[in-house]
């Protein structure tokens, strides 16, 4: 592990958390198996900016704890959607995207 790599145990149901260069990894678990998600840091931030939370000093784990219970099932709309083979990629977009779709209902 890196320098600029941390873990944190012991969330939702003991999963992993690991802040990269890129954003924050995690994992969701559809169909019985579990797929590796990454949402990048500009993401956060456009997801604090739509929430109307100062988040300027915060690292990327925090800002992700801080939403999870919105990140997660993002991530699992996405899987559905596209059934990647690799990584599930949440960009600033789909942050984007899903918070206007849940602001028109």
């Amino acid at each position: 592990m890196t320098d600029s790599t941390r873990t944190h145990g012991g969330v939702m149901a003991g999963q992993e958390l690991e802040m990269t260069e890129d954003g924050v990894l995690f994992t969701i678990d559809v169909d019985a198996a579990t797929h590796q998600c990454l949402i990048s840091r500009e993401a956060l931030n456009k997801l604090s900016q739509l929430k109307n939370v100062d988040a300027s000093d915060a690292d990327a784990l925090d800002i992700f704890k801080a939403f999870e219970a919105y990140i997660r099932p993002v991530a699992h709309d996405l899987f559905k959607a596209r059934r990647p083979q690799k990584t599930i990629r949440l960009t600033s977009d789909c942050i984007t995207r899903a918070y206007d779709c849940t602001t028109r209902h």
